[in-house]
Protein backbone atom coordinates (compact mmCIF):
# COMPACT_ATOMS: atom_id res chain seq x y z
CA UNK A 1 0.00 0.00 0.00
CA UNK A 2 1.43 3.35 -1.04
CA UNK A 3 1.42 6.27 1.31
CA UNK A 4 1.04 9.41 -0.71
CA UNK A 5 1.56 13.02 0.14
CA UNK A 6 -2.21 13.55 0.08
CA UNK A 7 -2.70 10.83 2.67
CA UNK A 8 -0.02 12.37 4.89
CA UNK A 9 -1.63 15.81 4.57
CA UNK A 10 -5.05 14.35 5.40
CA UNK A 11 -3.73 12.58 8.50
CA UNK A 12 -1.94 15.73 9.65
CA UNK A 13 -5.08 17.83 9.14
CA UNK A 14 -7.16 15.37 11.15
CA UNK A 15 -4.58 15.39 13.95
CA UNK A 16 -4.63 19.18 14.10
CA UNK A 17 -8.43 19.28 14.19
CA UNK A 18 -8.54 16.70 16.96
CA UNK A 19 -5.90 18.55 18.96
CA UNK A 20 -7.98 21.73 18.76
CA UNK A 21 -11.35 20.08 19.37
CA UNK A 22 -10.30 17.82 22.29
CA UNK A 23 -9.73 20.56 24.92
CA UNK A 24 -12.92 22.35 23.88
CA UNK A 25 -15.05 19.21 24.07
CA UNK A 26 -13.46 18.20 27.41
CA UNK A 27 -14.27 21.62 28.84
CA UNK A 28 -17.82 21.45 27.49
CA UNK A 29 -18.31 17.94 28.87
CA UNK A 30 -17.09 18.99 32.33
CA UNK A 31 -19.33 22.04 32.34
CA UNK A 32 -22.28 19.95 31.20
CA UNK A 33 -21.55 17.29 33.85
CA UNK A 34 -21.43 19.92 36.59
CA UNK A 35 -24.67 21.47 35.38
CA UNK A 36 -26.36 18.08 35.26
CA UNK A 37 -25.09 17.23 38.75
CA UNK A 38 -26.25 20.57 40.15
CA UNK A 39 -29.65 20.18 38.50
CA UNK A 40 -29.96 16.61 39.78
CA UNK A 41 -29.07 17.60 43.34
CA UNK A 42 -31.50 20.52 43.28
CA UNK A 43 -34.19 18.31 41.77
CA UNK A 44 -33.59 15.42 44.17
CA UNK A 45 -35.97 16.82 46.75
CA UNK A 46 -38.56 17.56 44.09
CA UNK A 47 -38.35 13.99 42.86
CA UNK A 48 -40.19 12.72 45.92
CA UNK A 49 -43.52 14.37 46.62
CA UNK A 50 -45.05 14.46 50.08
CA UNK A 51 -46.80 11.26 51.12
CA UNK A 52 -49.33 10.16 53.73
CA UNK A 53 -49.01 7.11 55.95
CA UNK A 54 -51.70 5.73 58.24
CA UNK A 55 -50.63 3.24 60.85
CA UNK A 56 -49.89 2.51 64.49
CA UNK A 57 -47.23 4.10 66.68
CA UNK A 58 -44.66 1.42 67.50
CA UNK A 59 -42.10 3.58 69.32
CA UNK A 60 -41.27 7.19 70.13
CA UNK A 61 -37.75 8.33 70.99
CA UNK A 62 -37.75 12.03 71.97
CA UNK A 63 -33.96 11.97 72.50
CA UNK A 64 -33.42 11.12 68.82
CA UNK A 65 -36.48 13.04 67.50
CA UNK A 66 -37.82 9.78 66.09
CA UNK A 67 -41.24 8.16 65.72
CA UNK A 68 -41.62 4.65 64.32
CA UNK A 69 -44.99 4.00 62.67
CA UNK A 70 -46.08 0.56 61.51
CA UNK A 71 -48.04 0.88 58.27
CA UNK A 72 -51.19 -1.08 57.47
CA UNK A 73 -49.03 -3.63 55.63
CA UNK A 74 -46.89 -4.19 58.75
CA UNK A 75 -43.83 -2.34 57.47
CA UNK A 76 -42.23 0.01 60.05
CA UNK A 77 -41.33 3.54 58.96
CA UNK A 78 -38.85 5.71 60.86
CA UNK A 79 -40.03 9.32 60.87
CA UNK A 80 -37.65 12.14 61.74
CA UNK A 81 -39.43 14.79 63.78
CA UNK A 82 -38.20 18.36 63.31
CA UNK A 83 -39.02 21.52 65.24
CA UNK A 84 -41.46 22.42 62.45
CA UNK A 85 -43.39 19.11 62.72
CA UNK A 86 -46.95 19.68 63.97
CA UNK A 87 -48.23 16.95 66.30
CA UNK A 88 -51.93 17.00 67.14
CA UNK A 89 -54.56 14.91 68.85
CA UNK A 90 -57.97 16.28 68.01
CA UNK A 91 -57.70 20.03 68.57
CA UNK A 92 -54.78 19.73 71.01
CA UNK A 93 -51.18 20.47 70.12
CA UNK A 94 -48.78 17.78 71.43
CA UNK A 95 -45.05 17.53 71.92
CA UNK A 96 -42.95 14.54 71.00
CA UNK A 97 -42.78 13.60 74.71
CA UNK A 98 -46.61 13.69 74.84
CA UNK A 99 -46.71 11.39 71.83
CA UNK A 100 -44.61 8.82 73.69
CA UNK A 101 -47.64 8.04 75.88
CA UNK A 102 -49.76 7.39 72.77
CA UNK A 103 -47.98 4.22 71.66
CA UNK A 104 -50.16 1.65 69.91
CA UNK A 105 -52.57 4.43 68.84
CA UNK A 106 -53.49 5.01 65.23
CA UNK A 107 -51.90 8.00 63.52
CA UNK A 108 -51.83 9.67 60.15
CA UNK A 109 -48.45 11.08 59.18
CA UNK A 110 -47.83 13.49 56.32
CA UNK A 111 -44.14 13.24 55.47
CA UNK A 112 -41.55 14.03 52.84
CA UNK A 113 -39.20 11.21 51.85
CA UNK A 114 -35.59 12.35 51.62
CA UNK A 115 -32.28 10.57 51.16
CA UNK A 116 -31.41 11.07 54.82
CA UNK A 117 -34.78 9.75 56.01
CA UNK A 118 -38.50 10.48 56.07
CA UNK A 119 -39.28 13.91 57.53
CA UNK A 120 -42.62 14.13 59.34
CA UNK A 121 -44.51 17.35 58.54
CA UNK A 122 -47.64 16.54 60.56
CA UNK A 123 -48.61 13.73 62.90
CA UNK A 124 -52.30 13.39 63.71
CA UNK A 125 -53.32 11.00 66.49
CA UNK A 126 -56.61 9.33 65.53
CA UNK A 127 -58.51 8.41 68.67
Amino acid sequence: MKFSLWNAAGVAACAVLLAIAAPVSAKTATTTDRSATATASRGAREAWPAETLSGTIMAVDPAQDLVIVKGADGVPFDMDVKASTRIRSGDHQLTLKDLASDQKKNVTVHFVPERAGDIARTIQVNG
